[in-house]
């Protein structure tokens, strides 16, 4: 009787322990199919000062847009001029007082903008030129940095403003089984030079609802290890510890032996 209760009471630990492992490796387990939940918004990121902007113009008349669209000149080792049309020439810095200068219109406020609103802008000041003028803006140099307990991490460059932080995660390769699901940090840098902190929860649903949903340019994801990889890193490191000094030890008897043996010689 005793050894068939025994028997279920190591079952029982082993079911408790599976279900405590799920929880903590399931992503937003707390929804139903039917289950309907408003996404945070995406607010656009804003042009700041020292950002990069590739800019490009297209037309159906593409002799029209010529002048927006300047090429670059590359010199060959024969010193003969080649013109060649590449997206380096069509990159623009934006100076410390947020402005870039932009061919056949001049200086444009641009810091404080977003993409959408400088290609409007772009547009407006071009019409009387360009009709169907279509105009493209992408900030340059747009990347996030993921640590920690992922399977690739790094830093991460992204050609869309639109990402969000399963996203982010998947360029990463998803989590380690060590990862912490329920504490994932997002430290963010705001315009005026602060971080803020954020923690997200990847077993809830409320991740959606996050500010932190939609990871902006800059961003750096930290997931953190979890207690099964801090106790294994610090039983490794003793392990370690240990067997060094065994080591030292064992060599130290061996010197002072072989000297012992010398002298009695």
């Amino acid at each position: 009787m005793k050894k068939s209760l025994l028997v279920l009471s190591l079952f029982s630990i082993f079911i408790l322990d599976s279900c405590k492992s799920y929880k903590d490796i399931a992503y937003i387990q707390n929804v139903t199919p039917d289950s309907i939940i408003k996404i945070a918004e995406n607010i656009p990121a804003l042009i700041t000062c020292n950002d990069a902007l590739l800019i490009t113009v297209a037309s159906t008349n593409q002799a029209a847009v010529i002048a927006y669209n300047p090429p670059i000149l590359i010199t060959q080792p024969s010193e003969e001029t080649d013109i060649q049309a590449t997206t380096r020439m069509q990159t623009y810095k934006v100076n410390a007082e947020g402005y870039i200068d932009f061919p056949g219109i001049g200086k444009l406020k641009v810091a404080g903008l977003t993409t959408s609103e400088v290609e409007a802008m772009i547009s407006k000041e071009i019409e009387p030129n360009v009709s169907d003028a279509i105009v493209k803006v992408q900030i340059e140099g747009n990347k996030v940095t993921i640590l920690g307990e992922v399977v690739n991490p790094g830093v991460f460059g992204i050609s869309k403003e639109r990402l969000t932080i399963l996203e982010a995660l998947s360029l990463a390769k998803d989590l380690t089984i060590y990862g912490r699901r329920d504490n994932v940090l997002v430290v963010r840098e705001t315009e005026n030079g602060e971080a803020t902190f954020y923690r997200l929860d990847l077993t809830k649903s409320d991740i959606f609802t996050s500010p932190a949903f939609y990871l902006k340019k800059n961003d750096v994801v930290y997931v953190e290890p979890n207690k099964y990889r801090k106790s294994n890193s610090s039983y490794n490191s003793s392990k370690q510890f240990n067997i060094s000094v065994i080591s030292t030890v064992i060599s130290g008897v061996s010197v002072i032996a072989t000297l012992i043996l010398a002298i009695l010689k």
